[in-house]
């Protein structure tokens, strides 16, 4: 299950990344002619929504990292209710050593995401 969920959110957002590098943007059309997809599999369940996150930092150091990258697909993601606060916020905090490649570089590269989210849950509490 845990491969499974990676490996679909691997091969969507990768799908959805246009333009060339160093200066890729995602598509946001991409990912929302797949949100029922990614809804069904992903389910709202936290454990697959988190593996698609490490699976989509992951594709990030494949690509080395292009800039604001990530944060498009990080608001992407949240706006099409694909992936939850929480789970973004479990990502951030999760320290497993198999899960650092590119984390640090990742977690700098959507701080003002995590930012906002963080405000927000705070307003809707």
């Amino acid at each position: 299950e845990r491969k499974f969920s990676r490996a679909l959110m691997t091969a969507v957002c990768r799908s959805a990344i246009i333009g060339e590098a160093p200066s890729l943007r995602c598509d946001t059309q991409g990912i929302q002619k797949r949100v029922v997809l990614l809804q069904k599999y992903l389910d709202n369940e936290s454990t697959r929504e988190l593996q698609a996150l490490f699976a989509l930092q992951a594709l990030m150091v494949q690509l080395d990292q292009p800039p604001n990258l990530l944060r498009m697909f990080f608001d992407t993601l949240f706006d099409e209710d694909i992936i939850s606060s929480e789970a973004f916020f479990a990502w951030e905090s999760n320290s497993d050593p198999a899960e650092q490649a590119g984390k640090g570089i990742a977690v700098k590269s959507v701080t003002a995401f995590l930012t906002w989210l963080r405000e927000a849950d705070t307003e809707t509490e």
